[in-house]
């Protein structure tokens, strides 16, 4: 890759699994940042929301969707909702009517 004058060229961290569920990202130097990463599916229902069990959810926690599969009904051209959070248990997710797929979901921090 090509530096042009006033650019500088970096890195990206290295990411070095350590443990099932955790991500560690290495820095330049010698400093070390570790991030828990979990997932699952959920399938909606419609407009109705539905709830999620999952343990590793923090108040803090990003989660993430993606469609796995389109099932039945019409799926959404918006990415499910994520209504409520209850750190240690889990939360709620909302979709459209007539949304019946199943998401993967992953939860970051």
């Amino acid at each position: 890759m090509a530096v042009r004058p006033g650019q500088q060229k970096i890195s990206l961290p290295q990411m070095i699994p350590t443990a099932p569920g955790a991500i560690t990202v290495q820095g330049p130097g010698s400093e070390y940042t570790a991030m828990q990463a979990g997932g699952g599916t959920v399938t909606l229902n419609g407009a109705t929301p539905v709830t999620v069990a999952d343990a590793r959810v923090t108040a803090n926690s990003i989660i993430v969707f993606t469609l796995k599969s389109v099932n039945a009904g019409t799926v959404s051209p918006n990415a499910p909702n994520v209504l409520t959070i209850t750190p240690g248990t889990g939360f709620t997710v909302g979709g459209t009517a007539l949304d019946l797929g199943t998401y993967n979901y992953a939860i970051l921090g």
